[in-house]
């Protein structure tokens, strides 16, 4: 486990150039600014993941973003248990600086999830919320999550599934693939977990306009086509010809509005495991 500063943040780690990881790095970093602006989803789902989160020990937040406030998930404060430490893994640069500015106290590493720069048996929580279906192959990050865990370490991830945004299709826009509910599930061996308990939840925001509903999107760096994509895409945006079509498609989102506004419904699926004594 690597010896930090608080004040440190690690340069990249294991992130090649000229890859869809550095892509994703790229467009998450530059979204850092604006990310709290748009992460209505983030925060519902953070919302429902930290409700059953309890750390003892070293925690991991792989994919933390612009940072989570953990104090209410330690039995104690940090002060109390001098051992124990947050560390701040995200593939962007951009998104770290933003944490630092927030939680001086987290240590900040720029790293790829299927790579993590930590020793064997060093955390006793991994924490991930919808980060990991960016991985070019999630069974390699569930695998290294399992090599830094300490025997009977926690585990407790959300990712976006198969058959979410159904409204983006609606309006003729082109979405992500995202993996479904088995294919994450089997990335889980059970000779490795001892406990794993996997859930489907359906989760909508709501927006009050349909620029705002596609910000959500971009805002947050989430415009990058995921690795399971099959379809060639860069951007969520509609390749728009002017201001008639526009109004074609505000008036398709129109159709679906609902009394809180235009919803987004993404599919999340909720892991939480614990992780055998032996592997």
């Amino acid at each position: 486990m690597p010896s930090l500063k608080e004040s440190e943040v690690i340069k990249p780690v294991g992130i090649k150039p000229h890859t869809t990881e550095a892509k994703i790095a790229q467009r998450f970093s530059a979204a850092a600014h604006s990310y709290q602006d748009h992460n209505k989803l983030q925060r519902l789902s953070a919302d429902s993941l930290l409700s059953g989160l309890l750390v003892k020990g070293n925690l991991l937040d792989i994919g933390a973003g612009p940072g989570t406030d953990f104090s209410a998930c330690y039995p104690n404060s940090l002060t109390d248990k001098p051992s124990s430490a947050i560390f701040a893994v995200d593939i962007a640069l951009g998104m770290l600086h933003k944490l630092k500015q927030s939680y001086p106290d987290y240590h900040g590493v720029c790293a790829d999830a299927q790579y993590l720069p930590f020793s064997d048996n060093s955390m006793d929580v991994i924490y991930s919320n919808l980060a990991l279906q960016w991985c070019a192959d999630f069974p390699a990050a569930v695998t290294e999550m399992a090599r830094v865990l300490r025997p009977h370490g926690e585990c407790h991830v959300t990712l976006v599934a198969e058959g979410s945004l159904n409204q983006l299709a609606q309006l003729g826009l082109r979405v992500n693939e995202f993996s479904s509910l088995v294919a994450l599930k089997t990335a889980f061996k059970l000779d490795i977990w001892q406990y794993l308990d996997v859930q489907l939840i359906p989760m909508t925001v709501y927006f009050d306009t349909l620029k705002a509903l596609i910000y959500s999107i971009k805002g947050v760096g989430a415009s990058v086509q995921s690795a399971h994509s099959s379809s060639a895409i860069s951007d969520l945006t509609p390749q728009l010809r002017g201001r008639q079509d526009w109004q074609i498609m505000q008036a398709k989102a129109e159709a679906l509005r609902l009394p809180k506004g235009l919803p987004l419904t993404y599919q999340i699926v909720q892991i939480r495991g614990r992780r055998n004594a032996d592997k």
